[in-house]
């Protein structure tokens, strides 16, 4: 899995959920945890996505309408 550096901002949705749980301290690390992952993961395939995209528009192919004959 991808680790987060030193960088890292959580989304404030994120934090209000592990901040508005009355779980053990143990409970919401594991929390945090998780909504890490997910946020990372989710970057991760948004980042694969439009590498996909850009590597498909650059083969040659036709962009945009085609005109009818």
């Amino acid at each position: 899995m991808y680790a987060p550096d030193k960088n890292f901002r959580m989304k404030s949705t994120f934090k209000a959920m592990v901040a508005l749980t009355k779980v053990g301290k143990g409970t919401a690390n594991g929390w945090k945890k998780m909504f890490i992952d997910a946020q990372l993961s989710e970057e991760a395939a948004r980042r694969a996505a439009l590498k996909s995209k850009d590597s498909g528009e650059s083969k040659g192919r036709p962009r945009g309408a085609v005109a009818p004959e």
